[in-house]
């Protein structure tokens, strides 16, 4: 990160606002397909167009907005239902704790330890001991949360500490189960939208870790060539 006069938390703001709008896109594709405002509103703007010039999964999210129907929604609540709430065996079970133990078990170790960050935090999932709280969405809420930190936070070693936090969050969690998660959506759907959907995520986790680093790595240097 080239030195500059802004405060550190004015030149960061274009990259949290770019990750908050894409973690939120993410937190819409995986939530059940109720929104139909929203969706249309992907259709409307051409969010993926861009984007599917050179990701795969972007340019089959991209095909399938431009020809979107509220018939097709319809459909994808049935679809979504069967993925990733049931009843009956799941496409995709949407829980780290799932892909992690040796039995495919909810509420477990990485339960707790989810649970915890969110306390430390100030964060309580509504259905704490009814629901697993390592649940994907739970998940992307987690890091929209920490990215408006971000954006509230001035001082640019509470700042490093937030980016720390995030990088750490998808190196211990998030990454090591996605990829597994992905693959089943993949594997057990014909969806256009939640193949491109599962695809997208797995890399933009990859893209979004490298770049925190590179941001952190920067703003650290730049705090020593400060002081």
């Amino acid at each position: 990160m080239a030195l500059t006069t802004e405060p550190l938390h004015i030149q960061l703001q274009p990259f949290l606002l770019a990750r908050k709008n894409f973690y939120q896109l993410l937190h819409l594709l995986f939530s059940m397909p109720v929104d139909v405002d929203a969706l249309i509103g992907i259709k409307r703007d051409e969010i993926f167009e861009e984007l599917g010039e050179f990701h795969e999964g972007g340019k089959i999210l991209d095909g399938y907005f431009k020809h979107l129907t509220v018939e097709q929604i319809k459909r994808e609540q049935q679809e979504f239902q069967r993925l990733f709430i049931g009843p009956g065996l799941l496409g995709a079970p949407p829980w780290e704790s799932y892909y992690r133990s040796r039995e495919q078990l909810l509420f477990e170790e990485w339960t707790y330890q989810i649970r915890e960050l969110y306390h430390r935090f100030g964060l309580q999932y509504c259905k704490e001991n009814n629901e697993p709280d390592d649940h994907l969405l739970l998940e992307l809420e987690f890091m929209i949360h920490l990215t408006d930190l971000c954006f509230q936070e001035t001082k640019d070693d509470s700042i490093e500490k937030l980016l720390a936090t995030q990088i750490s969050f998808i190196e211990e969690h998030l990454l090591i189960w996605i990829a597994s998660f992905c693959e089943k959506v993949i594997e057990n759907t014909s969806s256009q939208l939640y193949l491109g959907a599962a695809m997208l995520l797995e890399d933009f986790l990859s893209f979004d870790l490298e770049s925190l680093v590179e941001v952190r790595e920067g703003s650290i240097l730049c705090l020593k060539n400060i002081h």
